[in-house]
């Protein structure tokens, strides 16, 4: 079986749209699909038009150029156009190139609408992998408002994506049962949820380096690892930090990553209580799991909107297989990862108080945390280890093949 990605980004770009990507793509190479890879206009720095990464061959495409028109980029539609007409192309002829069988395009929209063309084209089956809705990551980021002419047009090309492809695939339950509300048949819907390699993230001793460059001996360290974004409600976790520190000083919050709220988030923490707030920046790949191993709790505060109560976070579940105590809001996205009380915590969104209540109790009782955690990995192994789910892509691919209608290709577009 081989199988042509379309992806908005991959891997070296740092997210979880290219973690999960990788995860998927890996896990597939190792139930016998061969995968190959192409990305977006949108991944945008690159070397060579063609990356091996993993023993899979990532094929690169530059951003159109008009010579009347230099820099389309600058005129969304334009760009939005040009992005899906020469996306479909390359899809085209790679698929016939590599001799493919299915077309799978992941999120957003455009990604969709070229997969279509190209399959239309050559009357390859193509499924649609929608992670998130667009236009509402667009509204919780600052860059459109709920319902505006632009959420609007971008939900339009959503369900145009999601009608015409041969099946779907979501990555909650909520999100499918949105898809479900608003009129897409449900047999045509697939759940791929987020998953980790169990066998990668694994318990470990603390990182004794970590320990003594950020100064961690004897504290309590609540750590979160990820994008700063505003639906992560990163700023509601440094007020809960704020006000446990009233009242105890052996807590500190190691935050490791980078985005577009972290000067406000550092405006917000008085000058005398620096010392227990930690920026450590992005940090490289091979060193993630030396972080998670001096963090005693992940806190994963999101906001409630669209966005959060429909879509999972792949993080959380990093952590639990590194048996870490988990605290997250009580948001649609963590309440289908974590079983409160059980293999985490789950405290109401935008309830600062709350949050820091529930850490500091977990800071108090070392070995609730532990125990936690080992509940915690027992539930990731056996539910969310990425094998086990990524085998849920074979059964979607056979039907698919099955099901492969004849070629309605009568000329190809040249290279």
């Amino acid at each position: 079986m081989r199988v042509l990605h379309v992806l908005d980004h991959s891997l070296p770009y740092f997210s979880g749209y290219s973690f999960r990507s990788s995860y998927i793509i890996n896990m597939q190479r190792r139930l016998g699909i061969q995968p190959f890879v192409v990305t977006s206009p949108k991944h945008e720095d690159f070397k060579e038009r063609c990356e091996v990464l993993g023993e899979v061959e990532h094929y690169r495409l530059p951003w159109p150029v008009f010579y009347w028109l230099p820099m389309p980029r600058l005129v969304p539609l334009l760009r939005q156009a040009a992005s899906v007409a020469m996306l479909a192309k390359h899809i085209a002829r790679l698929a016939r190139q590599l001799d493919v069988d299915v077309i799978h395009a992941h999120s957003p929209s455009l990604d969709g609408l070229a997969a279509r063309r190209a399959a239309h084209r050559l009357g390859l089956p193509w499924v649609y992998e929608l992670r998130y809705y667009e236009e509402d990551a667009a509204v919780d980021r600052g860059k459109t408002k709920f319902n505006s002419p632009r959420y609007r047009m971008a939900q339009r090309l959503e369900m145009k994506a999601l009608e015409s492809a041969d099946l779907v695939v979501t990555i909650a339950s909520a999100l499918r049962a949105d898809l479900i509300a608003r009129g897409l048949p449900p047999e045509k819907i697939y759940e791929v949820p987020n998953g980790v390699d169990t066998h990668v993230f694994t318990p470990r001793p603390p990182d004794p380096e970590l320990i003594a460059r950020h100064e961690l001996q004897g504290k309590t360290v609540v750590g979160f690892i990820g994008s700063f974004y505003t639906y992560e409600g990163l700023d509601r976790l440094v007020d809960a930090m704020l006000f446990l520190l009233r009242e105890r000083d052996d807590v500190k919050l190691l935050l490791a990553g980078e985005g577009e709220t972290e000067q406000q988030l550092r405006e917000r923490i008085p000058r005398h209580l620096r010392s227990h707030f930690i920026f450590a920046g992005r940090i490289q790949h091979e060193d993630v799991l030396r972080y998670y191993s001096v963090m005693d709790i992940l806190a994963y505060p999101r906001i409630s909107s669209r966005l959060t109560e429909l879509t999972t976070p792949l993080k959380p579940l990093e952590a639990m297989a590194m048996e870490r105590a988990v605290v997250g809001s009580d948001v649609g996205g963590m309440s289908e990862l974590v079983h409160n009380r059980e293999t985490g915590f789950l405290v109401e969104a935008d309830n600062t108080t709350a949050l820091a209540a529930c850490i500091s109790r977990l800071a108090s009782n070392p070995e609730e945390r532990r125990a936690i955690g080992r509940r915690a990995r027992e539930m990731v192994v056996r539910t969310r280890d990425w094998e086990r789910v990524a085998e849920r892509y074979l059964g979607l691919y056979g039907q698919l093949v099955a099901h492969r209608r004849p070629t309605t290709e009568v000329s190809f577009v040249r290279q």
